[in-house]
């Protein structure tokens, strides 16, 4: 080109990318991309899951901040959505902590969290994707899918694991104090065991039922159980009864 040009004596400058673009490179590229929102929809569910632990929700934020920002620095991701993932959040807190069951807040919080964290990742303006491309579009929807479905699958492999960790153990309690080794509390009776009930707020697993018009403190083996669905009692555990789905 240079001697088309007849700019043989010109001098030749190579660009080089600085250490700042360097980093903003490798968060924005989609493995890392989905690592990170891995971590931020994981951290939520530990955080809401265990409100005041401060591990969960520290580490949410910190993959928020890093994934946001490379795209926000390369202009593709913009205020509003940002906002319409943080929005998102609140709604999913506010389905589960002030209204319960599961209904329309904590639909839309889910599609909120997954369209911010999908936007932010295309140049689109106001929605209007006529100048993205189509690899793209699909390729930040699947990183997102994938990811949020890894995040799912990690947060039900790693929960009944994290009390075996020693470094959780000095914030969780991973130790039963049992009946027969002389520890006491405020027992309920056995003859609860077998009784139907129904859900009086949920269960994740932890919650309150209703037996015979009394409330108790419960929780389930495991699984979600929404407000109103009716339960059997399978044992009482201390000041707590243990509870699963009733199927006649």
């Amino acid at each position: 080109i240079l001697a088309s040009k007849n700019l043989e004596d010109a001098e030749v400058i190579a660009y080089e990318t600085s250490f700042s673009e360097n980093v903003i490179a490798f968060f924005l590229s989609p493995a890392v991309s989905g690592f990170l929102i891995l971590i931020i929809i994981g951290g939520i569910y530990f955080e809401l899951q265990t409100p005041g632990v401060g591990f969960p929700i520290l580490a949410s934020m910190v993959a928020v901040l890093l994934y946001f920002t490379p795209y926000y620095l390369n202009g593709l991701a913009e205020n509003w959505e940002i906002l319409v993932f943080f929005i998102g959040v609140i709604l999913l807190a506010v389905e589960l902590f002030v209204i319960p069951g599961f209904g329309i807040f904590g639909v839309l919080g889910i599609i909120g969290i997954l369209t911010g964290l999908v936007l932010g990742m295309i140049p689109n303006q106001n929605f209007n994707f006529d100048f993205v491309p189509a690899a793209d579009l699909f390729g930040a929807l699947l990183t997102v899918i994938l990811a949020a479905i890894a995040s799912v699958g990690l947060v039900f492999w790693l929960t009944p694991k994290v009390n075996e960790w020693g470094a959780f153990k000095n914030i969780t309690l991973a130790t039963t104090q049992q009946r027969s080794e002389g520890y006491t509390s405020s027992f309920y009776a056995n003859t609860l065991i077998g009784k139907t009930g129904v859900v009086h707020s949920r269960l994740r697993p932890s919650g309150k039922i209703e037996i015979d018009g009394d409330v108790f403190d419960a929780y389930s083996r495991g699984e979600f159980i929404d407000q109103g669905e009716k339960i059997i009692v399978i044992s009482t555990e201390g000041t707590s009864l243990k509870v699963k789905k009733w199927e006649a």
